[in-house]
């Protein structure tokens, strides 16, 4: 006599990642559908997702799209309850043309590709010291861009600022060093209406905005070499 585990349907789920909310699909190993299901993007939801996917048998691996973004979080839940995660982020282009756009569909086809031997790329590791070096490393790019942003808006500001206010911050030739001084001007607040000192407001504020982006910038690459 087959024993249960025998005779146990083997599971393939495929999910299509949103913002909100995941659509999975659940295939078994001939390929039948099994059903669909909508869940939301919690742990409340990604319990739920498993759950759904269990009551149809033993599951053997989920194919996912979108596995470094909308469904890091759905991946790293899977992981760490033994399932294995295959990524899926290729166009189902023929499959569009003949069945239009449905998130239903595209979990269905992620499903598929799994099933077909044609998925079989493992997502990146979104935990562990891996995973706190990527968030650092966006974090201190971001401010990185912001500064450049600043510095670029602050040499502007210079170029077309009062021929006085000009003539002042020329003393030093690098934006860094006119930067320093533009963090010790002094404007007027009662007299904004004057443009000289509207301008010095707005070099001002623009200099300590790239001063705080050092700083920031500085704190990140300390917290990146503890974590190396």
């Amino acid at each position: 006599m087959d024993s249960m585990h025998d005779t146990e349907t083997v599971v393939i789920g495929g999910v299509d990642a949103h913002t909100d909310t995941h659509e999975a699909a659940a295939l078994d190993n001939r390929g039948a559908l099994l059903g669909t299901a909508t869940f939301t993007t919690t742990f409340v939801g990604y319990a739920s997702l498993l759950d759904w996917l269990r009551t149809f048998g033993r599951v053997d691996v989920v194919a996912i799209e979108s596995t470094g973004a909308y469904a890091a979080g759905l991946v790293r839940y899977l992981r760490e309850h033994d399932i294995g995660v295959l990524e899926v982020n290729q166009p189902h282009a023929h499959t569009r043309r003949r069945r239009g756009k449905s998130d239903p569909i595209d979990a269905e086809m992620a499903a598929r590709l799994a099933l077909a031997g044609k998925a079989t790329t493992l997502p990146k590791q979104t935990d562990g010291i891996v995973e706190s070096i990527r968030l650092l490393r966006v974090t201190r790019d971001g401010a990185v861009k912001a500064r450049s942003a600043a510095l670029v808006a602050l040499s502007q500001l210079i170029i077309t600022a009062p021929q006085q206010l000009r003539e002042q911050l020329a003393v030093r030739k690098s934006i860094r060093g006119k930067a320093t001084l533009c963090r010790k001007l002094r404007p007027a607040l009662s007299d904004l209406d004057q443009p000289t000192q509207a301008a010095k407001l707005a070099l001002r504020s623009l200099a300590r905005r790239i001063e705080q982006f050092d700083a920031e910038i500085a704190e990140l690459d300390d917290q990146l070499w503890s974590c190396a």
